[in-house]
């Protein structure tokens, strides 16, 4: 038997009646809802891994625990979550631009890191889109998504070149444009839906 507890409610499914782990979260989850947290016979699973596990099959014993949350209330977390993290990376960028400035290992670790949390937030902003169908135009952005899309291509090619100078430039004079864009974009969602909702 599959024991499953959605949000606190327990039931019980014979493992063969379904082919997967994909097939059972299809039937269980509520429609309109997204998967918060996943536990596996008491292990934590990472939400983000889910997809990789939904060809599994099940086993005959399993206890699989699920919250789920409305997508919406989900969303107004998360972009709150993401607003707190971008004003925090934008206070780190005059460090991460003296340290390539000084030739530091830390400040291309930075530049990494980084480029991996501007694709989150674009990723973000994509599936902010995607759920609120809400466009640039209609929020009303004081910043063109053109300019932020300029700043990210020269740093590319500042980076492309190495040049500490330019690079440091760049991250600490025309990054901090795109960080408030993403500020902006997202807070400007968050009070949108709260007043739809």
């Amino acid at each position: 038997m599959v024991k499953v507890i959605l949000n606190g409610i327990e039931k019980e499914f014979e493992s063969g009646l379904f082919e997967s782990f994909g097939e059972l979260l299809k039937s269980v989850l509520p429609e309109g809802h997204v998967l918060k947290t996943l536990r596996i016979n008491s292990k934590d699973i990472p939400v983000a891994f889910v997809d990789e596990l939904k060809g599994a099959r099940l086993d005959e014993e399993l206890l699989i625990e699920l919250e789920t949350q409305d997508t919406m209330s989900f969303l107004k977390e998360t972009l709150n979550d993401v607003l707190g993290y971008i004003k925090h990376v934008k206070t780190l960028l005059p460090q991460v631009a003296s340290s390539i400035l000084t030739g530091e290992e830390a400040g291309w670790k930075a530049i990494k890191d980084l480029a991996e949390g501007l694709s989150a937030m674009e990723n973000l902003r994509n599936s902010t889109i995607q759920i609120t169908k809400l466009s640039d135009n209609e929020l009303a952005l004081g910043t063109n998504k053109s300019d932020v899309t300029l700043i990210l291509k020269e740093l590319v090619e500042v980076l492309d070149r190495r040049d500490n100078f330019e690079i440091s430039d760049v991250i600490e004079n025309k990054i901090p444009d795109v960080l408030d864009y993403y500020i902006e974009y997202f807070s400007k969602v968050l009070e949108t839906i709260e007043h739809v909702n």
